[in-house]
């Protein structure tokens, strides 16, 4: 017979033994909001080495926070839809397996039906993954390798999909961002937006998101502060290309959620791009807006005058016998004439035809030569010299009035220089004979060169225009430089 002390300690000791498991999960089970606080972490720190390329450290760190979401009951928290989403990224970007990436995704979907990609991770790779994720709805997927497989369980009801709030919902419910909508731009060039936001208001980032004409997604850049509770980002020229560009403004907090917006990816605000001279409505037919000139201003003329120098050498025009000795510096004419006809392929360059016409005064005439050299015993020198280049400009300075500016010309034609030879060399100059022998030599006809200078816009179309052109002539050598002054007109 078994002695009751030792039936009481085998009935104590099983007891125990039954009641440890479940003390031990007891205390093994994290507290729920440190938990979230952990899972937080981990995502930044996983996005972090993503961003890196390190892409093994940033998957071992999202499995981590969610085998920790598990742990703490938080299967269906926003936080753990947003690792989710993270973890498909890792997936797709940096391991190429595209099918569990959008199993993640509709992992993510499943818990937050209005999740959407992380802004400023977005690649069209992941938003076609995702759409698809979208498309195949948000039932039941597979569990998250590499944890045991489980089986799925059904999903609850889907809750009804919560609109979200237009631009002037958001500025009523006191969002704490302060912005001024965008209403017209110019069409090809970059677009700045600015928002202000209000002391309270707590945010990770600000994104400013915009969608091109013609566009289904929208792309996304991170918002920098420009001064004290004002962040700006641009709208680039790539997406200003059609007749409108659609925009929203969006605070995010850690995990990447939207916490305050103006506009939203259903109700954006809407800047019109104006073209020639012609706004664009809403109203206007599509057909039409295509067959706009761009944006604009795009057609430019230029009225320009001024003066040059140059290296002289080689033999006299008139007197094309007779070597200038020494060589030297030489101006041009009396005036350069250099209109100039361009169209501006965007904001900041332009192609261009520009006229060289060099107005000569001051030679004399060669008198007493035989007739085969000179008609009636008159050798006429030259009072003029024409060339034309074609020109490819770079404009700098978009959103200034003041433009400096860079060109690169090719062209045809003669560049002369005024020069003056003794009386002892040439006696017989002018009608008296006893005049100084003034007379030009040419350079050319192949000529290039850069040349450069700066506009300054007085009006909306009209711009003084300061420009130094060197060039480059040869088989007849010269490097000479022109000063030109004028006005610019845009239309």
């Amino acid at each position: 017979m078994r002695h009751p002390v030792h039936a009481l300690f085998r009935v104590t000791a099983l007891a125990a033994l039954l009641a440890f498991p479940a003390q031990a999960r007891a205390e093994a089970a994290p507290d729920p909001d440190e938990a979230v606080d952990q899972i937080t972490q981990m995502n930044r720190e996983a996005v972090t080495a993503y961003q890196a390329k390190k892409f093994e450290d940033a998957r071992k760190t999202l499995k981590q926070a969610l085998d920790l979401a598990a742990s703490a009951g938080l299967d269906k928290h926003p936080i753990t839809a947003r690792t989710h989403i993270h973890f498909g990224i890792v997936a797709i970007v940096g391991f190429k397996q595209r099918d569990l990436g959008i199993k993640q995704f509709k992992k993510a979907i499943e818990i937050q039906s209005d999740i959407g990609l992380t802004k400023t991770l977005v690649t069209p790779e992941l938003t076609d993954a995702f759409n698809e994720a979208k498309g195949g709805g948000a039932g039941p997927t597979p569990p998250t390798p590499p944890t045991p497989a489980t089986p799925p369980e059904p999903p609850p009801p889907p809750k009804p999909a919560t609109p979200p709030p237009s631009s002037s919902e958001t500025e009523v419910s006191g969002s704490g961002l302060i912005h001024e909508a965008v209403s017209e731009g110019k069409q090809g060039s970059a677009i700045s937006v600015t928002v202000g936001v209000s002391n309270d208001l707590e945010f990770e980032k600000m994104i400013l998101a915009y969608r091109p004409e013609g566009a289904t997604e929208f792309l996304g850049r991170e918002m920098k502060e420009v001064a004290d509770g004002r962040y700006g980002a641009e709208i680039p020229t790539s997406a200003t290309s059609g007749g409108t560009v659609a925009y929203y403004i969006e605070a995010e907090d850690a995990n990447g959620a939207p916490i305050a917006a103006r506009g939203s990816v259903d109700n954006p605000l809407v800047i019109r791009l104006l073209g020639v001279g012609v706004s664009r409505h809403e109203d206007e037919d599509e057909e039409e807006e295509e067959d706009g000139e761009g944006p604009d201003h795009r057609y430019f003329v230029g009225i320009m005058a001024g003066k040059g120098f140059g290296w002289a050498t080689g033999n006299g025009d008139t007197n094309h016998d007779i070597p200038i000795d020494p060589s030297g510096l030489a101006g041009s004419g009396l005036v350069q004439f250099s209109p100039e006809v361009g169209y501006w392929l965007n904001s900041g360059l332009m192609l261009s035809l520009q006229i060289r016409y060099e107005y000569i005064t001051g030679t004399t005439d060669i008198y007493e030569q035989t007739p085969m050299q000179c008609p009636n015993g008159v050798c006429k020198t030259a009072n003029y010299a024409f060339a034309a280049f074609a020109k490819a400009t770079w404009k700098y300075g978009e959103g200034s009035k003041f433009h400096p500016f860079f060109s690169l010309a090719a062209g045809g034609g003669r560049i002369r220089h005024v020069v003056s030879y003794s009386r002892r060399v040439l006696p017989n100059c002018g009608p008296s004979r006893n005049a100084t022998c003034v007379d030009t030599i040419g350079a050319g006809p192949v000529l290039l060169g850069p040349g450069g200078g700066a506009m300054y816009d007085i009006t909306e179309s009209a711009s003084i225009v300061v420009q130094a052109n060197s060039v480059l002539a040869f088989p007849d050598f010269t490097f000479h430089v022109d000063a030109n002054l004028g006005v610019a007109f845009a239309f």
